[in-house]
């Protein structure tokens, strides 16, 4: 009993973070404007999941500027397609091993690319969107491999920590939205989100469970939505279900340039940043080796 108290203590420490009693790194909107905002849904819909509609009355009810759909098929895809009058502006790589991509937005993007940074059947996709106003903010969509029962994590780690070097060198506007596979307070997701100078809004604010829909009782956050400074936030709300394994997850963010919508962003030092570089170099050799 001592030891499983000493443990349920240690455990906490952890989840304190995303209730009320902590204060949240990521400040609510206090100039929303509609010309620099925008809704993102992300939503893992499950390759095999044969309810389609359900999807759509979610995408119909909340009606998204951005919608980020993780696993979509070739099925998928030609069921998603009806909602390509609505959303002009597309990303799409459906793929049959449940690591398809696809982007759909009402706002511009450019410079797009799909990308594979650690294997070549798992995608990311890197755009610039573009706000009615005419600013400009980078967008990574991913979904890096889960961790399996005896095996190393660094596929996911390194995926994740290629992308937070090119938003630490490329310093701009910043969202990163998917299915990472990983907790919000794992130590990789911390060392990611510190080096890339990007926030967690469910910090303070609740844990927004999205996995797994179909057991109750151990539930966690899978599906998460970072993003940089610039941003405040408007609104954040996980969705009702869509017979997926995942809940989807819905935010509404301001992008306010002069301000630091930030408190208490805490920044890596010399021997965590040669850590990320270790990391990273160690994923790519071990990549190139199988």
């Amino acid at each position: 009993m001592f030891l499983l108290a000493v443990s349920l203590v240690y455990q906490l420490q952890f989840v304190v973070v995303y209730t009320p009693l902590y204060k949240s790194q990521a400040l609510d909107s206090d100039e929303h404007t509609k010309r620099n905002s925008l809704t993102l849904l992300v939503s893992n819909v499950r390759m095999d999941n044969e309810d389609k509609e359900s999807f759509h009355a979610r995408v119909k009810k909340y009606n998204p500027d951005v919608l980020l759909i993780n696993e979509p098929d070739q099925e998928w895809a030609a069921s998603i397609s009806k909602l390509d009058e609505d959303f002009p502006f597309s990303i799409k790589y459906p793929l049959d091993n449940t690591y398809g991509m696809m982007l759909l937005s009402k706002l511009p993007l450019t410079e797009s690319s799909v990308n594979f940074l650690v294997k070549d059947d798992i995608p990311s996709i890197f755009t610039k969107i573009t706000l009615s106003s005419g600013n400009k903010i980078d967008f990574y969509g991913v979904h890096p491999e889960p961790p399996m029962p005896g095996i190393d994590t660094w596929e996911r780690d390194t995926e994740l920590l290629i992308i937070g070097k090119k938003i630490k060198e490329t310093n701009n506007p910043t969202i990163v939205a998917g299915d990472l596979n990983d907790v919000g307070w794992s130590m990789t997701s911390k060392l990611f989100r510190k080096y890339s100078e990007l926030v967690d809004p469910r910090e303070g604010r609740g844990l927004y469970n999205t996995y797994n829909v179909f057991v109750p009782l151990l539930r966690y956050p899978l599906d998460h939505i970072f993003y940089s400074r610039e941003f405040g936030l408007i609104s954040l709300k996980k969705l009702e279900d869509i017979r997926s394994d995942h809940f989807p997850l819905l935010i509404g963010l301001n992008y306010e340039p002069d301000d630091d919508n930030t408190n208490g962003l805490k920044k890596t030092d010399a021997g965590e940043e040669a850590e990320v570089e270790e990391k990273i170099e160690k994923g790519i050799k071990e990549s190139s080796e199988e």
